[in-house]
């Protein structure tokens, strides 16, 4: 069975490729914060925080290649030690998620904290073994069944209600917050280390796998998880006994490990294989001491970080581009 779904993933692999990017752009926080955004700052805040997700994707897609020497810069030995060491800050806010949303169910927090630690134990031993190809097809596995719970959840949760809905203001006091989520949102999957590898493995790959259009994966990818936001609005409005709260924790472990296992094979692609399993062990040791922490603080300040990164990264791209154009120009007149 594994082996024909990646001989699928080799003849056609947008929709895959798409998948995998939604799954790991999502993180635990996109439910969570999701949630926390819409009931506490408002509507608008919560809409312009969703159309930062959703761009994000779509405009590394559309100007990661179109930007000249963008994706050398981010290539180079400094970019990629420094995304590098951002990834264990995206798998803790993974864990986080799991072990917050279980600490609300019967299971409780401690069984939170033991799920979290299998799954990335797991990912850890086999994308060090398969690669690519496995993140691939585990995030289009889970991402497929985040649509089916998510839909059903949603739907559960909002007829138990029985009318009795979250009352949601539309938050128009609050738009300057929304705003400024909009826009740390939107440069964050420039620093994502696994997107530039598919950059590389659709261009070449030692795998069969059929060569794409890749922007059209992103933008694809980019919709895709705009869609799946559109529910999570809508469980805002509901509220959970102790069957949804669980069908929930179930729900924000399939979202969190997706982009866990990219972040876990992220490492491994920035540091090697060697160095690589050592970081992401320490990685998981390390987590028991930021759990305090909480998703939404690790989430801001990465994203506090990386809108300077990605900034400084474009400009130095251009000037990089325009200096080599222009010593190109004087070679020439010589």
């Amino acid at each position: 069975m594994i082996k024909s779904l990646i001989s699928k993933i080799a003849k056609n692999p947008t929709l895959f490729y798409a998948m995998s990017i939604a799954a790991t752009w999502a993180n635990a926080g996109s439910l969570l914060n999701g949630i926390t955004t819409a009931q506490k700052d408002g509507i608008v805040p919560y809409l312009l925080w969703a159309l930062g997700n959703t761009l994000a994707c779509v405009v590394f897609g559309v100007f990661a290649l179109k930007i000249p020497k963008l994706v050398n810069v981010f290539d180079s030995r400094i970019m990629k030690i420094i995304m590098g060491l951002m990834c264990p800050f995206q798998c803790w806010i993974s864990m986080n998620g799991i072990q917050i949303v279980f600490s609300t169910t019967p299971i409780g927090e401690v069984g939170g904290i033991i799920i979290a630690l299998v799954f990335a134990i797991c990912f850890i031993v086999l994308l060090y073994k398969y690669g690519i190809l496995s993140n691939i097809l585990s995030d289009h596995i889970s991402w497929i069944s985040v649509y089916v719970i998510l839909f059903a959840l949603t739907g559960v949760a909002l007829i138990f209600s029985k009318g009795n809905y979250q009352v949601l203001q539309m938050g128009t006091d609050q738009i300057g917050v929304g705003i400024k989520n909009c826009l740390l949102l939107i440069p964050g999957a420039f620093l994502y280390p696994y997107y530039y590898e598919l950059l590389k493995y659709n261009d070449k790959n030692s795998d069969g796998v059929n060569k794409i259009k890749i922007e059209k994966a992103f933008v694809l990818g980019g919709f895709a998880f705009g869609f799946y936001l559109i529910f999570i609005f809508l469980m805002a409005y509901a509220k959970f006994g102790i069957v949804a709260n669980i069908i929930n924790a179930i729900l924000v472990t399939l979202i969190a490990i997706s982009s866990l296992s990219s972040f876990l094979y992220s490492i491994y692609l920035t540091f090697g294989k060697k160095i690589g399993i050592v970081i992401n062990i320490l990685t998981v040791i390390l987590w028991q001491f930021l759990i305090p922490l909480g998703v939404m603080g690790a989430w801001t300040l990465m994203a506090s970080i990386r809108v300077y990164i990605v900034v400084g990264a474009i400009i130095f791209a251009y000037i990089w581009y325009f200096k080599e154009k222009y010593s190109k120009k004087k070679e020439t007149a010589k």
